[in-house]
């Protein structure tokens, strides 16, 4: 669903947006409300693009559910959720393979429109983090749940183009960033 960030969230990034070395040349966000309110604590700016392809996963039938209410509703397609999301979707919504090649095909298009010397920051979700790493690192989707990803990562990615295999995405604190 469309949350907001919670004043937890807010204040974490209005902390992060503190230690960050520049002002990006463009800012593209995930249209969620959460994205654009980080983008706003990190620069005080809104976002300069909006990137459908770059939302969460949709969850059809649970969007918006506790856990407990899907296990209410149908306990088998949970527990794919949980111990197999690579495997298919039971929920009647993406599945994660549907979510990488969205989510590539976006990040591909961002990064064929990205001009020499430009900086661009991408605010995301964590699901497309993991399912554009998967595909960067060349790695299956079964390794999607086993990918760490806190609130507020931050993750460079050194490319040309956005290939299989690339292994040119990396975690970077933001006094890394030139």
């Amino acid at each position: 669903m469309d949350s907001s960030l919670s004043e937890i969230g807010r204040a974490d990034a209005v902390a992060l947006g503190k230690h960050m070395p520049y002002q990006p040349d463009r800012v593209i966000s995930s249209p969620a409300l959460r994205c654009r309110q980080t983008v706003d604590c990190l620069f005080n700016r809104k976002p300069d693009v909006i990137e459908p392809r770059c939302i969460e996963i949709g969850l059809g039938r649970f969007e918006g559910l506790l856990a407990s209410e899907v296990a209410e509703r149908d306990r088998e397609a949970l527990r794919v959720w949980q111990e197999r999301p690579w495997d298919g979707a039971p929920w009647r919504g993406e599945s994660l393979e549907d979510l990488q090649q969205r989510v590539v095909a976006g990040v591909r298009d961002i990064v064929a429109s990205i001009e020499p010397g430009e900086k661009v920051f991408l605010a995301v979700h964590g699901g497309v983090l993991r399912t554009l790493i998967c595909f960067i690192n060349d790695r299956p989707l079964k390794d999607y749940a086993e990918i760490p990803m806190a609130n507020l990562t931050l993750l460079e990615l050194a490319a040309d183009e956005v290939v299989r295999g690339g292994q040119n995405i990396s975690n970077v604190r933001p006094e890394d960033m030139l």
